[in-house]
């Protein structure tokens, strides 16, 4: 029998850390024991697949930015990923949602994020942990960092 890769939760190492990655966020809430309703990163292979409008004044560095996630005032959030091994596996979907791969509001756990997900994407890399992205909230006129 076949899987609906549409509802599978893949454990992949991204371009800053391990994560679950998925069309449908609310798998990954799930497996990660979170309130269904917790917004979630997007995560786009390139800009031609982005549906949102960046503020004029930020446009150039969100081009240029690496390994940060921005949240536009739409409440929006995404990343364009640049990393090559990463984006060659995202270019198969244009997108997905993303989350690190631990409990809610606790460490990481490769036992825990092992048995969650449905699929494992392994590349050259292999699996670890490492600093998340830095998130900044742009507004139509300022950025402040979030995290």
């Amino acid at each position: 029998m076949q899987r609906d890769l549409q509802d599978s939760v893949f454990l992949a190492q991204t371009d800053t850390t391990i994560g679950f990655l998925s069309k449908n966020p609310h798998a990954i809430n799930t497996k990660k024991g979170a309130n269904n309703t917790k917004p979630l990163l997007r995560e786009f292979s390139s800009f031609n697949n982005l549906p949102y409008r960046i503020p004029s004044t930020f446009r150039a560095f969100v081009r240029h930015a690496r390994k940060k996630s921005f949240i536009l005032p739409n409440n929006a959030s995404f990343r364009i990923i640049k990393e090559p091994l990463h984006r060659d596996f995202l270019q198969c979907f244009q997108w997905l949602y993303s989350s690190s791969a631990n409990p809610t509001t606790q460490s990481f756990d490769l036992d825990f994020a092992l048995k969650q997900c449905d699929i494992i994407v392994l590349d050259k890399r292999g699996l670890f942990a490492n600093k998340s992205s830095q998130i900044l909230k742009i507004g139509n006129e300022r950025m402040r960092k979030i995290r």
